[in-house]
């Protein structure tokens, strides 16, 4: 087996709010991939992602307690570098929330998008930003 491609430290990356709900309420393996990456890379969000993922920890899907809600949100903010785009709004995706995901990689140049959305990964790439699955994350950069 080939040994994983390297990434500089300045490695920008967008978790999307999906794999970060797996990260930190499941965290099997989009745990792991979150885990090393804000470990090593520049994790970058916006206060539309924050809010995003906090009406997500609020949804009766979870059930989750509040502390545990407040406690995700905490250590995400401090995870990541929280970035106001002031871009266009881009128009790449059918699902508008994502479109929100897209102007801020764009806005900071990312790297990659991590993400499980299926109409995201459906793109690849979008400008110099590559999206990729946490799986696949995991297999080139991680193995």
């Amino acid at each position: 087996m080939d040994a994983p491609l390297r990434l500089a430290p300045s490695t920008a990356i967008v978790f999307d709010t999906n794999v970060l709900l797996s990260a930190f309420i499941f965290r099997k393996f989009a745990g792991d991939v979150y885990q090393y990456c804000a470990e090593r890379y520049l994790l970058y969000s916006s206060e539309w992602m924050l809010a995003e993922l906090s009406e997500k920890l609020e949804s009766k899907k979870f059930r989750l307690p509040l502390t545990l809600q407040e406690t995700i949100l905490v250590q995400v903010r401090e995870d990541v570098q929280l970035v106001y785009p002031t871009n266009e709004m881009p128009n790449y995706s059918r699902d508008p929330d994502d479109n929100n995901v897209l102007r801020l990689a764009l806005f900071i140049k990312a790297n990659f998008i991590i993400t499980g959305d299926r109409d995201l990964l459906d793109l690849g790439q979008v400008e110099k930003t590559e999206i990729i699955s946490p799986k696949l994350f995991f297999e080139r950069y991680m193995m």
